[in-house]
């Protein structure tokens, strides 16, 4: 039989209060003159068995339940009669649990609610707060209301979580928005961990949710579709890191201001001026064909630093496309950093990574590789041109990197092959 004492958490001489408990009271008119009236309160030891509280936080009906803890090696034997009453007493316990699960702060605070140590607290509140990411990634783009609650059941459908769990993890993301978003000036992630109670990793995923969901970042477009919450997790995590203030929380206004104008500065320096972009075209092709193994094709070399032969030609001009390309994406690299801070770029930033972005490297055969190589080399090259015409080049340098390094990190994490008649769409992703 299932040790029942011996379960995850063991809470002894306790009762558990509900916020809306009302005890035993009695009328002064009721009360005889000599009498004395206590409230006596007597329990067993209270059990909070962890694998039906991560049932419980599934949304799972008694009757699955059950059924899972009979068929365990320990429960062989056991009468479903008693076991289903075992369930529904735990069933019962975890709804005044989860109130406290809304209010973590609370609940590890006042420690004569439950008497378990800190590691045991947490450890309900982190599991309470984890979330499924095909749920999540259900409701980025999506307004955190009323309206986004009467699509769960859809979500429960597409997904196969039931709804019970999918309306559990749309109220810790709403609950989650709602207070933190009058905090300026903090890093959000600080600011969820010290009123959630919740792991640096799991607040810095709901950090990265925010910033999608509050600033309407589209991740439904067709070319975004084959993508999964892990890849707008990480771009997410790039925008906040690149592209805003460095004590940026999630709104719009901590867009990085002068890192827009830069970015609009370097362009018109670097791209529009045909002789600075003729000059950093000559230094890249250069340092590109200087990384072309020169040993026979048996060598040991990474293939991840050796550029391919399609980038060679691209930037030697041997191709139609030619320079024109070229111009074409580091225009493109730069506009996306200056135009951020209007909400319809930073609404469409993804999709435009890849459509005006990694499919133009793509439709040339190029892989993300060669695109990273570019990239670099780009940034390498324009530091002397811009060291030579901006005065106090420092904060334009810094810029630099933050837009080209963005922009490659996002391109690579988004890049997909052209569609072959070979095989089915691929996507490349970087070693992690």
């Amino acid at each position: 039989m299932r040790d029942f004492a011996s379960a995850s958490f063991q809470l002894s001489n306790l009762r558990l209060p509900h916020p809306n408990l009302d005890f035993l009271r009695f009328n002064r008119h009721e009360e005889q003159a000599d009498d004395a009236n206590f409230t006596a309160i007597v329990s067993t030891p209270v059990v909070v068995d962890n694998m039906i509280f991560s049932e419980y936080i599934l949304g799972r009906p008694v009757h699955e339940v059950v059924a899972r803890m009979r068929s365990e090696p320990d429960m062989v034997g056991a009468q479903e009669s008693a076991v289903a009453e075992y369930v529904r007493g735990q069933l019962h316990l975890m709804q005044y649990l989860e109130y406290y699960m809304c209010r973590p702060r609370y609940f590890l605070e006042q420690r004569h609610l439950l008497p378990l140590g800190d590691k045991a607290r947490m450890g309900l509140v982190e599991q309470y707060y984890a979330f499924d990411e095909p749920v999540m990634l259900e409701f980025l783009s999506r307004k955190l209301n009323s309206r986004t609650r009467t699509y769960l059941p859809e979500v429960a459908t597409k997904t196969g979580i039931p709804v019970a769990s999918c309306k559990r993890q749309f109220e810790n993301i709403k609950r989650i928005a709602k207070q933190s978003e009058d905090e300026e000036g903090v890093p959000l992630v600080n600011e969820i961990m010290d009123r959630f109670a919740l792991s640096e990793p799991l607040a810095t995923h709901y950090a990265h949710i925010l910033f999608l969901n509050i600033n309407r970042v589209d991740t439904t477009k067709r070319c975004l579709a084959h993508f999964k919450f892990a890849d707008f997790d990480f771009c997410a995590s790039i925008l906040i890191q690149y592209w805003t203030t460095p004590t940026s929380t999630m709104t719009l206004d901590d867009i990085d201001q002068p890192l827009t104008q830069h970015a609009q500065q370097l362009k018109g320096l670097l791209v529009e001026n045909k002789a600075n972009f003729d000059c950093l075209c000559t230094a890249v092709r250069v340092h590109i064909s200087s990384l072309m193994p020169k040993t026979p094709s048996g060598s040991s070399a990474s293939t991840s630093t050796v550029p391919s032969s399609a980038l060679l030609a691209l930037l030697e001009n041997r191709t139609v496309r030619g320079s024109t390309q070229i111009r074409a994406i580091l225009r493109v690299s730069f506009s996306i950093v200056a135009d951020i801070g209007a909400s319809s770029t930073l609404r469409s930033v993804l999709g435009i990574i890849v459509e005006k972005i990694v499919d133009s490297f793509a439709s040339m055969g190029l892989r993300s590789e060669d695109m990273e190589l570019f990239y670099d080399s780009v940034i390498i090259h324009s530091i002397g041109i811009v060291t030579e015409q901006i005065p106090d080049s420092a904060p334009a340098i810094e810029a630099l990197s933050r837009t080209l390094t963005g922009t490659k990190l996002l391109g690579r994490r988004l890049f997909r092959q052209k569609s072959s008649i070979f095989g089915p769409l691929n996507k490349i992703r970087p070693a992690q």
